[in-house]
């Protein structure tokens, strides 16, 4: 199909002409195109399935609030935000009438989107329909591009297991690592400059992985130093999505200093805890026994917990808006009182742990917790 045949083509089918880079993946054919957002949402309908028939979707329903999210993220970052690629079945689409290669081979070409083609989205809706709303909030969003992945597909259970087949494999960064590459967010920001230099913190946090063994050196990791902060300044109840942004870095890393301050203060375990950690010298033996004495720490404490690292910054939150404090230092006496073992009636009594001394991280359990430690907290 040359130049005038495609534009023929175009004015008599009715169609919209989009370069595209053609492949394939096994035997379906496959478009990469770069779409101006006016477009996609004139052209790519949010939609998975024109059916009410539950049993013929290929998508999840879509969930405003999620949608909202992503709305609230382009807008807040409208000069450098980023959208991963949206993904669509058609079924119209033939290479032979439809794909105008520019180079024999090259795959580098013009792809006639039929008007009556069906396209169906299999990943991404709630990126499109945050596009369109965001658009609305600030019009130049329009103009932005979006990447669409087009797959040839007319089958709808092939459709289905495609949406199976792309959410089976994808792995979740962990939060740590989200929260060490994130310069947007100051919470972020705040709890790498804690782990970085208090005294407490420094050399004891793990920056990349989501959890730490029983074994590791590490006290804490960095997604429970950036939610302890988040819950001492802000309270038990997190505002959805990404944190606000009205507090400065440099006061955040103020106020967790305050926190950490008074738990160095109060609890000598984080004391002991850093003496074990830092005695190794780097030698596999080293390894296994600091690894064993890490061990036998969190048998005999729950302090070594990321859970309860928020529970304790949640109660003295809670503590210090009912009494009027703005110092947790005030709260240094009680807190050393408090039973932090795994046997711990406290605990057990609000159900934060359970017959085997394991903290919950259920968010019920964690708030029954914070209640419980905040009303035993008793300033000087």
């Amino acid at each position: 199909m040359n130049d005038t045949q495609i534009d023929t083509a175009a004015e008599l089918l009715g169609g919209v002409r989009i370069p595209a880079l053609k492949g394939r993946q096994g035997d379906r054919d496959m478009y990469l195109l770069s779409v101006k957002n006016n477009a996609l949402l004139r052209n790519f309908s949010a939609d998975a399935e024109p059916t009410d028939d539950k049993d013929q979707k290929a998508q999840r329903s879509l969930d405003p609030r999620h949608a909202g999210d992503i709305v609230t993220y382009i807008t807040e970052n409208a000069q450098d935000y980023v959208l991963g690629a949206v993904t669509y079945a058609t079924d119209l689409v033939d290479p032979a009438q439809h794909f105008k290669e520019l180079v024999p081979g090259s795959g580098i070409g013009v792809l006639l989107l039929p008007l009556d083609a069906k396209l169906r989205c299999l990943d991404g809706q709630h990126r499109r329909a945050a596009i369109k709303e965001a658009a609305e909030i600030d019009d130049e969003i329009l103009e932005d591009s979006t990447a669409v992945v087009l797959y040839v597909e007319d089958d709808y259970t092939k459709r289905r297991q495609m949406f199976s087949d792309m959410n089976s494999t994808p792995k979740v960064v962990a939060k740590a690592l989200n929260v060490s590459f994130d310069t947007r967010d100051p919470y972020a920001q705040a709890a790498i400059a804690l782990a970085d230099s208090h005294p407490m913190l420094k050399d004891v946090v793990e920056k990349e992985k989501a959890r730490i063994t029983s074994k590791s050196p590490n006290i804490f990791s960095l997604a429970g130093v950036y939610d302890g902060l988040k819950r001492y300044v802000l309270g038990t109840t997190l505002p959805r999505g990404r944190s606000p942004r009205d507090k400065e870095v440099s006061k955040l890393a103020a106020a967790g200093t305050e926190l950490f301050d008074v738990l160095q203060a109060a609890r000598p375990e984080y004391a002991e805890t850093r003496t074990i950690a830092q005695a190794h010298d780097g030698t596999a033996t080293a390894d296994k026994v600091i690894g064993s004495m890490m061990t036998e720490q969190r048998k005999k404490t729950l302090l070594l917990s990321t859970t309860t690292l928020r529970v304790i910054a949640g109660a003295l939150h809670v503590a210090m808006k009912r009494d009027g404090k703005t110092d947790p230092m005030a709260y240094k006496d009680s807190l050393s009182a408090v039973d932090f073992t795994p046997k711990s009636k406290l605990f057990l009594n609000a159900g934060f742990i359970g017959p085997n001394g394991t903290p919950s991280a259920r968010n019920q359990e964690v708030l029954a917790a914070t209640q419980a430690l905040a009303n035993v907290l008793k300033a000087n």
